[in-house]
């Protein structure tokens, strides 16, 4: 898989404890494979502590805390699957505001799992069309990334990283634009 989109680009990764941490490799592993630099925006200063599935997983250092980051500081903005910390964002006010400037900006934004519920709290948002944690179907098979402009949202993350390729379009339509600009 080719994200030739993604390099040079730096790309935010907005976490709280408790995000998927199968999901959260998988991206950091086509992040460096596309030569993106991947940044960990958490809520937690320091270390954020992944789920494993069972347990809690390994500790990732965060680059910077919600509360100072800003958009204009990334090319876009990832958001993993993982009940745990997408109920702890949802209360969160700077992730509400950190994906309220992506979204208005026009930024590139994927969304994963339980983290496109996080569209419901962002005003002209919710009406967008995106996929739901609902969309996996009763066998575990997933839905292709729902893309509306520069927001992909994927019902849950795949090994064949269908959202990473949509969210890497994504990037490129972005580049297109500003170089017509």
């Amino acid at each position: 898989m080719k994200l030739a989109n993604l390099s040079g680009k730096t790309i935010a990764i907005m976490v709280a404890s408790g995000f998927d941490e199968t999901g959260f490799i998988a991206i950091q592993r086509a992040m460096m494979q596309a030569g993106a630099k991947l940044r960990i925006i958490s809520r937690e200063a320091g270390l954020t502590n992944a789920w494993n599935g069972t347990g809690w997983g390994m500790s990732y250092p965060a680059d910077s805390t919600l509360s100072t980051a800003l958009a204009i500081d990334y090319d876009g903005l990832i958001v993993p699957a993982g009940k745990r910390h997408i109920d702890t964002l949802q209360n969160e006010a700077h992730a509400k505001r950190v994906l309220r400037a992506f979204l208005r900006e026009d930024m590139p934004v994927l969304l994963q799992g339980e983290a496109t519920a996080l569209l419901q709290l962002i005003d002209d948002a919710a009406d967008r069309p995106h996929a739901t944690a609902d969309d996996v179907t009763a066998d575990g098979a997933n839905a292709a990334p729902v893309v509306d402009g520069r927001l992909v949202t994927v019902a849950a993350a795949s090994a064949e990283l269908l959202d990473l390729q949509a969210f890497d379009a994504a990037v490129g339509a972005a580049l297109d634009e500003s170089c017509a600009a």
